[in-house]
């Protein structure tokens, strides 16, 4: 008979700490770990971070390079920045929401050998692991903004970037909710979307920062196809009529000089191609993005099959004016 098991017991071993080639770290994680030992992020980076790819992160990330395999901060057995040490530590063993404990100890014993200390291998393997929600959502949004940065970063890096980056959305219900909803079930197509438009949101406001723009992101509410005799067909969307007067002021000021546009094949939902697009001005240091799914076979009508760009215009809800510009996406 199964049994939920809500609160993992670490053992307090040392272990973990002790049989590792680099300790998972994101620079959210780094900003907090420097203050506690009261030194500069750039000089805690030099002293004990890696960039690096991996096997199991074959994306650049951020890591704790290891002594001998123990952490450097492992002494006498024990964590000396326990209070502050990283999302990784803080879950050992949970990487999602619930598992059961069997397929938890296949993983463990893969990368450690901890089978004599660690109090995982004393449950039974059809009990059920519950990990700490919230945690593993700030977890997860975290990792998403570097994975995000350092898949977009070219040249030097600026940790300040991710660290105000995941700092906001940590603390933003819709992200954190968006990221609860993928910890509880990553692989299910409904939830994996979500997270895949959230992932989107994240890129276009880590890009805002590096273009050092304040960024604001327009909500929509539908889409329809709408044509016009000078321009063809176009995707419509209807949003707040305040969101439309932003777009408005901003397309007609024409001072929109920076633009980036992402178009990405959505892996939960064959049918769908994520659009996301963030417009700013330089000299007005302000930007505005939006993220949606658009059917792929509408996205290739309207575009020709990626020859012409996509027009996209929003409304308000009671009708007047549209506000909106081209897209230049690959498809």
């Amino acid at each position: 008979m199964k049994k939920v098991i809500r609160e993992f017991e670490c053992a307090m071993c040392g272990g973990c700490c002790a049989s590792q080639d680099l300790v998972q770290l994101t620079t959210y994680e780094l900003y907090r770990l420097s203050r506690h030992l009261n030194i500069e992020p750039a000089a805690f980076f030099e002293k004990y971070c890696v960039v690096a790819a991996t096997s199991q992160n074959p994306m650049p990330h951020l890591y704790i390079k290891t002594i001998n395999n123990a952490c450097p901060f492992l002494k006498d057995n024990k964590c000396s920045v326990h209070e502050a040490r990283p999302y990784a530590c803080q879950a050992y063993p949970m990487r999602v929401y619930w598992v059961l404990t069997r397929e938890m100890k296949d993983f463990v014993r893969a990368h450690y050998k901890l089978e004599d200390a660690c109090s995982l291998f004393k449950l039974d393997d059809n009990d059920v692991l519950l990990g700490d929600y919230e945690l593993l959502a700030q977890q997860t949004i975290a990792y998403w903004v570097d994975d995000a940065y350092f898949s977009m970063a070219a040249g030097e890096i600026d940790l300040s970037i991710p660290y105000r980056v995941a700092d906001f959305y940590i603390h933003d219900k819709a992200m954190l909710d968006a990221a609860k909803r993928y910890v509880v079930n990553p692989e299910h197509p409904p939830t994996a979307y979500d997270s895949e438009l959230a992932y989107a949101k994240i890129t276009l406001t880590l890009q805002a920062a590096v273009w050092d723009t304040t960024s604001a992101f327009v909500e929509t509410a539908g889409q329809e196809v709408g044509e016009d005799a000078c321009i063809g067909k176009f995707l419509m969307m209807k949003t707040d009529e305040e969101s439309v007067k932003a777009i408005r002021m901003l397309v007609e000021s024409g001072r929109l000089d920076r633009a980036r546009t992402l178009a990405i094949d959505s892996k939960a939902r064959k049918d769908l191609c994520i659009v996301a697009a963030l417009h700013g001005s330089s000299s007005d240091h302000l930007a505005l993005g939006f993220t949606i799914g658009v059917e792929r076979e509408i996205l290739e009508d309207l575009t020709n099959n990626g020859k012409k760009p996509l027009y996209v215009f929003f409304k308000a809800q009671d009708e007047g004016k549209l506000a909106g510009f081209p897209l230049n996406i690959k498809i």
